[in-house]
């Protein structure tokens, strides 16, 4: 392909089946080889993207029907050939992927071109006005299929997709059996979960117990942490399953019983936890959406790892361009929210994710008062809620810490049932937020808030 020596033929070929699934795709390079852009090297391919061109939605079948009027043999077998090739979504994604970071550098290379020359006769401005307006249309070239559906042709996949929800596989519990039963079980796929609490009460321990709970249950977990160092998320969480203190885990103190214990499990855990620091962000600590969603790409395409839950501890730290603090978090949890929902291939069910936030700063006497925090109570901007499908708060005061208790509040569940209250024997000591099943009976109040 013209433009791009790395564009072989066997890559060409398999553009030209992607096409006939994909009107998208098959678009955006129709813009790019009427301007002479981009090419077809290898004739088979070439042959069969003319052929392709003439009409508005191609199919295999006009294709096959159009190569079997070839004289040469030759190209009516390499279109044969095209025709025949297995179409496997993993390689879709890897040409659309290709194809559109080509097309991107194309408007690079074109809006630098001309905006250097801007540059160079003194129109500093002029300069400015074009580099800027060829970034925003690079941003705007995606490939995203369209969240539609065909309501009595898909009858079967929704029963596929109720059939998952009864297995009792498309959940995470929280340990807190009360809240999990009014959450039908717990957390979903597809659904994002923001758990609010003053500075130190435990959103760090509620992450740890939420992955920990997961990777237990045989799901795979991907935890980013975006405040702190790494090491003490991981001696956190192998407090939590040596069952150890963590001033004890620190250093290494472990029994003889225990580590024989440790690697017997972990053995039969492998690849069920990754936690992923941003340490090498060398000259500045700002952790994007983009971000994540590369570290969730570099996973599958090297190793082949594909996460269930998704922990961002927190979700304040996704750093969002915008005017305010206000617009930069809304921006933020709006995208978590949409990694929630993204369908990566067939038998996707998207991702659950948990991004805890910072609840409004604590009144004088907060600590010593028995007071719940409500959503209404989320802090900078309560926008960036609005969009979760769980909220939850956690809750202690200063008499509650000597006793180990802390209360955790479902504030919010948009499938189901609000407003419940459970008090909790907390464990911090060995790295979770609670004991799980260990609730303590009380008064729970009357309805939710939003």
């Amino acid at each position: 392909m013209h433009g791009e020596a790395a564009f072989g033929s066997s890559f060409q070929r398999s553009l030209i089946r992607a096409c006939l699934d994909d009107p998208g795709l098959r678009a955006l390079l129709l813009r790019f080889t009427q301007t002479g852009q981009l090419g077809f090297t290898d004739p088979p391919s070439a042959w069969a993207w003319e052929a392709l061109s003439k009409h508005e939605a191609p199919t295999a079948l006009i294709l096959s029907t159009e190569a079997a009027r070839l004289s040469d043999e030759v190209a009516r077998a390499g279109v044969q050939a095209i025709l025949a090739a297995t179409t496997d979504w993993r390689e879709s994604d890897y040409i659309r992927g290709q194809i559109v970071e080509w097309t991107r550098k194309q408007l690079f290379r074109a809006g630098f071109e001309s905006a250097r020359g801007k540059w160079n006769e003194g129109d500093v401005e002029g300069a400015r006005t074009l580099m800027m307006g060829k970034i925003e249309e690079m941003a705007q070239i995606q490939l995203e299929s369209a969240d539609r559906g065909w309501f009595f042709e898909d009858f079967g996949e929704r029963q596929e997709r109720r059939a998952f929800a009864a297995s009792g596989n498309d959940y995470f519990p929280s340990g807190i059996e009360r809240i999990d039963r009014a959450m039908n079980g717990g957390l979903h796929y597809g659904e994002l979960e923001s758990v609010m609490s003053y500075s130190g009460i435990g959103k760090t321990f509620w992450c740890v117990h939420r992955g920990f709970i997961g990777a237990r249950m045989r799901r795979r977990v991907l935890h980013f942490v975006l405040e702190g160092g790494r090491g003490k998320t991981e001696d956190r969480y192998e407090a939590r399953w040596a069952d150890t203190i963590y001033r004890e885990t620190r250093v290494g103190q472990f029994t003889s019983e225990v580590l024989h214990r440790l690697h017997l499990e972990y053995q039969s855990m492998r690849e069920g936890l990754v936690i992923r620091g941003f340490s090498d962000r060398k000259t500045e600590w700002r952790v994007t959406y983009d971000d994540i969603l590369a570290e969730i790409d570099e996973l599958r395409r090297t190793k082949g790892w594909r996460p269930d839950l998704i922990v961002v501890d927190y979700g304040d730290l996704v750093w969002s361009p915008g005017d305010d603090e206000r617009t930069k978090q809304k921006e933020s949890f709006r995208k978590l929210k949409t990694l929630a929902e993204k369908i990566e291939g067939p038998g996707h069910h998207g991702y659950a994710v948990c991004a805890p936030s910072q609840a409004v700063r604590p009144t004088a006497g907060a600590d010593t008062k028995e007071h719940v925090l409500k959503p209404r109570d989320i802090a900078d901007c309560y926008e960036k809620i609005r969009i979760c499908d769980v909220i939850i708060s956690l809750n202690r005061t200063l008499d509650e810490k000597g006793d180990e208790e802390a209360r955790v509040f479902l504030g919010k569940y948009r499938d189901d049932e609000d407003g419940v209250l459970v008090k909790v024997k907390t464990n911090y000591p060995k790295g979770t937020f609670c004991e799980i099943g260990l609730e303590i009976p009380m008064k729970e109040p009357s309805g939710g808030d939003d």
